[in-house]
């Protein structure tokens, strides 16, 4: 799939997470995860879509991570993996589920602890009803919620004025110097985001 996919780690830890698997057979994450000695202790989904959730299921198998994501979300992943094949690549006999689901945002009040940091989730409907945003000191993931470029919003189930709402909403919280790193694209500065497309 050509979408974005993180690994976040640091030196003093041997566990890490992983944002938005979204490749069947993880082949270059677990390499990563091989030569590096790191274990991925939570994947967590910026949203439902296969593009970004395909590889759950294998890492699930592989390290039994924890998966972190919004309640929507949860809630609509049984049905994407058999839509998305549907409409790509015209196969109605293909689909597949995230097998499970461990944390929700709202049971953790958008606060999720992973060694000595705080990961903040914002909920950033539009894209999709599930799609959240998280940060990390001045790391922010958006999935797609925020690029550079002119964000796709699904005709049957986005909203361009609740996407509006929530790009205004990370323009408004975070300061311009955050890192963004999208769900498609290469990373920017928020300084940097174009707001010819709000």
């Amino acid at each position: 799939m050509t979408s974005n996919c993180y690994i976040i780690h640091n030196s003093s830890s041997r566990n890490c997470i992983i944002v938005d698997p979204g490749t069947e057979n993880c082949k270059i994450i677990i390499d990563y995860m091989d030569k590096n000695a790191i274990f991925p202790e939570y994947i967590i989904l910026t949203h439902e879509h296969t593009d970004h959730t395909w590889g759950c299921n294998t890492l699930l198998d592989k390290y039994n991570s924890k998966i972190v994501c919004s309640r929507f979300c949860r809630d609509a992943l049984p049905k994407e993996g058999r839509a998305y094949f549907q409409f790509y690549y015209d196969d109605s006999n293909y689909e597949y589920a995230v097998k499970k689901v461990d944390i929700l945002i709202e049971d953790i009040n958008c606060v999720l602890k992973w060694n000595e940091y705080d990961i903040y989730f914002i909920p950033t409907p539009g894209h999709s009803d599930g799609s959240v945003c998280f940060s990390i000191d001045d790391n922010l993931f958006t999935g797609d919620t925020l690029m550079q470029y002119k964000p796709f919003i699904p005709k049957k189930k986005g909203s361009s004025e609740k996407l509006q709402d929530s790009i205004e909403s990370i323009l408004n919280k975070y300061p311009l110097t955050t890192v963004v790193y999208p769900g498609h694209g290469d990373s920017f500065l928020l300084s940097k985001y174009n707001k010819i497309y709000l």
